[in-house]
């Protein structure tokens, strides 16, 4: 199993878009352009997507939610949002700690729509995650 950060674009959806449009259980398919992967891999049903908006030309970046490959096809990805997308598209987590974690899966290529996470990183990103989402307890 394989975990991918799928980069959004405000040009294409912007973060109130999203908001209202992606709920926990629905499903939801999206195209991408270009996919950044060491080993040449494609996304497979069981993956995990992240989704992320970036700070450049983004005035709300940061982790919005996550989602299960349902199946992948030639730059189309199938997929259902899982926990806790509903409690991270209202409250996106980007901090220091995000900016680094994501700049560090986009490598020198922050351009593409999906990047593999590596493996080394995929405990890194739920950690975080779950800090972020416990934050105040």
């Amino acid at each position: 199993m394989s975990t991918w950060l799928y980069q959004l674009s405000q040009q294409y959806l912007l973060p109130r878009g999203f908001r209202c449009q992606i709920w926990e259980g629905q499903r939801w398919h999206w195209n991408y352009s270009t996919k950044r992967s060491e080993a040449g891999l494609m996304p497979e049903p069981g993956d995990t997507l992240i989704f992320f908006y970036a700070k450049t030309d983004c005035d709300e970046p940061g982790i919005y939610g996550w989602a299960v490959v349902d199946r992948a096809e030639e730059n189309m990805l199938y997929f259902t949002p899982t926990a806790p997308t509903n409690h991270l598209k209202m409250d996106p987590w980007w901090d220091d700690n995000a900016r680094q974690l994501t700049d560090d899966i986009r490598g020198g290529m922050p351009r593409a729509t999906l990047f593999e996470v590596p493996d080394g990183m995929v405990v890194r990103v739920r950690h975080v995650i779950k800090k972020w989402l416990f934050k105040n307890d």
